[in-house]
């Protein structure tokens, strides 16, 4: 079975089927590239079990961990963001955001600048807005960027389309997803 992009993508791999649903669908969660597997075929594993250990198999060009959640069915093409899945750090929470055209369009790959609102001409991440067809929205939070682990407080977010300065403040707290929406209407 192909489970990336072609067949060995992800080199040694875990696919553990979640026994939660997400709006009535099935959840699955890849772990990819690994070096070593801890667990057999069709082994229930809790929170926490070790599964497998970071490595480099498959497409990769230095040790790493990859993390997938797939909704509804176990494939490439159901893929969503891992970050909204994952419980931030302490302290922290989540952004999910969704930057769109003049017709409520997504538009891919598009640079991102985060400012503390504290420091608003001091960078502090950038992100870009997903690929088409490789990550899939989630169906609640409909975002097409996100950031895991970002200290709870004021934020600004600035983009630049099509030579115009589009900025959104907003605020994160912690253990919680911000969601923000940037419309580029012209």
């Amino acid at each position: 079975m192909v489970h990336g992009e072609r067949v060995n993508f992800y080199g040694q791999l875990v696919i553990v089927q979640l026994e939660q649903e997400y709006l009535g669908q099935k959840v699955y969660v890849l772990y990819g590239h690994l070096s070593k597997v801890h667990v057999q075929f069709l082994q229930e594993v809790d929170a926490g079990d070790l599964v497998g250990e970071v490595g480099m198999t498959g497409v990769a060009i230095g040790p790493h961990l990859h993390l997938e959640v797939r909704v509804g069915e176990n494939s490439y093409e159901q893929t969503r963001n891992p970050e909204i899945w994952l419980h931030p750090l302490p302290e922290m929470g989540t952004v999910a955001g969704l930057l769109v055209d003049g017709q409520g369009q997504p538009i891919p790959e598009h640079p991102l600048t985060f400012y503390r609102s504290e420091s608003p001409n001091q960078r502090w991440q950038d992100a870009t807005t997903y690929p088409p067809r490789e990550v899939n929205p989630d169906e609640e939070f409909a975002e097409n960027f996100v950031l895991g682990d970002v200290p709870a407080g004021s934020y600004i977010v600035k983009t630049y389309v099509n030579g115009r300065l589009y900025t959104k403040e907003f605020t994160v707290h912690a253990a919680e997803i911000a969601r923000i929406k940037i419309e580029a209407t012209q």
